[in-house]
């Protein structure tokens, strides 16, 4: 019996954990709090604050608050259990920007139509009576395009990031032979086309010989896999001047005028010249300290990355995506998290109201920190903020980064806001460039193969 009890305690045990893994806190839900589904921090004193600033909320407004983290790998899937059950939990949530549309669609987050409005301020709230209202003039213009599905609003854009070329200083001294780092800053600054980027890698050849790109360097660090393939595409096709969807047509990757050919043609080059044997390792890119010099040229990632560039053997950079042509200019993407109201919530007043007070002056120094993205209210979105909010000590070269990014953040690309669009993001166009850059051939031929495969793939998923 003694045996059998303590099984069964061991059971309960391992369920417990269980639970409290999905939730992220394995606290009891509170029938009377507003539930606030977030990714977990990692850091426990910026966890402490956030409960502090949901408990300042809740001293002055009354509304209760019960946070619920959950990591952000496991966020996804997590959330998509809820929404479809039958009784769900979940009032205000982060929800991430492609997947607005998902949710739309199927009538399981909120329309806020009623509470927006367009105001001469730059507040990011108005008061109307007892109703808040949001100011979309506040907000950055590309982060609210991520929450208008057929023509409705559904979200409030919380925090928004882009991609940009990040590179070691040492390696780039050591390919292109320069004495100091200041003249290899000064030569990656002057790349903003990609016959720029040509350049480049002849001058690597010159110094190191033909092979240079297939026995020493990498030009890049990978696309990486499923949906962040899909979406550092997309740097390629907005750089050409073509788009990733046409809605009038319901086309995938629209080549009329032969754009998105030349777009994916040039990531296969660039990945040509990226041999996976090469940037495949751990410190392929940021070197060591013993070896501060890696063997990869750049690393296109956002701005979550630029904490591990806060080194002390070398400094990382970073320059914008550059465009096909000076007149084309630099595009790149755009990622971020938005903030939505489940549509079985039965406390929407009390949501719109903790909304309100996420996007304030009051938190979004705080959200920052948390999210190591910029705040998507413009006038909160400083760069000094931003940095002081995720390191404590930086060095010159992370507000430089910083600097960056936010700079790439004015011509970023929304992705498509259409349903089914995460589907062909994560699967379609991933498994056909795949191929493609693994294939050896006509670059031509195996280009065309890849549109035909996106476009045909993704008829599955876009009705």
């Amino acid at each position: 019996m003694k045996k059998f009890v303590v099984m069964m305690l061991l059971v309960v045990l391992v369920v417990c954990s269980l639970v409290a893994a999905l939730v992220g806190c394995g606290k009891s839900n509170d029938s009377e709090a507003v539930t606030f589904y977030y990714y977990t921090v990692g850091n426990a004193t910026l966890t402490a604050q956030l409960n502090q600033k949901l408990a300042d909320f809740t001293a002055k407004t009354g509304i209760k608050v019960q946070p619920i983290g959950i990591a952000k790998d496991n966020y996804n899937s997590a959330i998509s259990t809820k929404f479809t059950s039958k009784k769900t939990d979940m009032d205000v949530l982060y929800l991430d920007q492609p997947r607005l549309a998902q949710y739309a669609s199927s009538n399981l987050i909120y329309a806020l139509d009623e509470y927006v409005t367009t105001a001469d301020t730059d507040a990011e709230t108005v008061e109307q009576g007892d109703k808040v209202l949001f100011n979309k003039n506040a907000f950055n213009a590309s982060a609210w395009e991520t929450t208008v599905y057929n023509g409705s609003t559904y979200a409030i854009p919380l925090t928004l990031n882009t991609s940009v070329l990040f590179y070691n200083v040492r390696t780039v001294m050591e390919a292109l032979g320069l004495a100091d780092e200041q003249a290899a800053v000064t030569r990656m600054e002057t790349i903003k086309t990609w016959a720029d980027v040509d350049k480049l890698v002849a001058d690597v050849k010159a110094k190191h010989g033909d092979s240079a790109f297939s026995s020493k360097y990498a030009l890049l660090n990978g696309l990486g896999e499923s949906g962040y393939l899909g979406w550092y595409s997309q740097c390629f096709i907005a750089s050409a001047g073509s788009k990733m969807y046409d809605p009038q047509s319901k086309v995938v990757l629209p080549d009329e005028d032969g754009t998105a050919t030349e777009g994916l043609t040039k990531l296969k080059e660039w990945m040509d010249l990226s041999p996976k044997s090469i940037y495949n390792t751990n410190t392929a890119f940021t070197g060591t300290v013993s070896a501060p010099a890696g063997s990869v040229i750049f690393s296109l990632a956002d701005s979550s990355a630029i904490e591990k560039f806060n080194v002390n053997y070398t400094d990382f950079y970073a320059i914008q995506f550059p465009g096909k042509t000076a007149e084309i200019g630099s595009k790149s993407n755009i990622g971020g998290e938005n903030l939505v109201i489940a549509s079985k919530s039965v406390k929407k007043a009390e949501a719109v109201k903790l909304i309100q007070y996420l996007v304030s002056e009051d938190c979004m120094s705080l959200i920052q920190a948390c999210t190591k993205n910029f705040a998507a209210v413009t006038k909160y979105a400083s760069l000094d903020t931003v940095v002081n909010s995720v390191f404590d000590n930086p060095k010159d070269s992370v507000k430089k980064m910083y600097a960056t990014i936010q700079a790439q953040l004015a011509t970023a690309q929304v992705r498509p806001v259409v349903n089914g669009w995460m589907q062909v993001n994560d699967t379609t166009i991933p498994s056909a460039l795949k191929t493609m850059i693994e294939a050896s051939g006509n670059t031509a031929e195996l280009v065309a193969a890849a549109l035909g495969s996106i476009r045909s793939g993704a008829g599955a998923f876009i009705k």
